[in-house]
Formats: C-alpha cells, sequence, structure tokens
C-alpha cells in the first residue's frame, strides 16, 4: 500500500546532499505498467479499453499513459499541465509543498 510507505526523502542515504525534484518523485511513486505495454482491454466490448483510474471504457485514442508509472489514463483522469494522471499529480502536487512555503504564496 503506497500510503503506508514512507517516502523516499526518509531513506536518503546522504542526507545533506539534495536530490533534483524527479528523482525524488519517481521514488515515491510506484510504476505500474512498464511504458508502451497496452491498456487492459474491456471485456464487455470490442474495441474499447479501461482507463486504469476510473475503470470507465474509452476507445484507445482517448487514453493516455502516465509518464511517471505507466496508468492509461482517461480525459476527466488527466492532468494536462505535467502529462501525468491525477494520481501521480497529488504526489506532485505534495513534493512541490516545500518549494511554495520558501518561495511565498503563489499569486
Amino acid at each position: 500500500m503506497l500510503w503506508k510507505n514512507k517516502s523516499a526523502r526518509n531513506k536518503e542515504k546522504n542526507p545533506g546532499r539534495e536530490r533534483d525534484l524527479l528523482s525524488r518523485i519517481r521514488a515515491d511513486i510506484p510504476v505500474m505498467r512498464k511504458q508502451g505495454l497496452p491498456p487492459e482491454k474491456d471485456p464487455a466490448t470490442f474495441s474499447r479499453y479501461q482507463c486504469d483510474l476510473c475503470s470507465s471504457s474509452f476507445p484507445l485514442n482517448e487514453l493516455r499513459q502516465c509518464t511517471l508509472c505507466g496508468r492509461w489514463a482517461c480525459p476527466s483522469c488527466w492532468t494536462e499541465e505535467y502529462y501525468i494522471c491525477n494520481s501521480c499529480n497529488g504526489i506532485l502536487r505534495l513534493h512541490l509543498i516545500p518549494n511554495q512555503q520558501k518561495s511565498g504564496p503563489r499569486k
């Protein structure tokens, strides 16, 4: 279970050396599916596939694969700003909180 795992920030071998944001995020997000693997087919239809987040049925051209975890997401489960799924977007926002506190509130 992801929420019970300790953050990769707590497991660092060299606490004095800071890692970049992308490597910290990748360490906290488990890979669900390798890049390039197809989405799960919807067993009730002939040519539709399932969104990994909401389990709704969509044609393949409406699904996008997350660059961090590999999940296939529909338009409603997708964050266009970072080209990642909504699940990974939540983890990304948690990593961005310390950066926002240093620079002050966003306008």
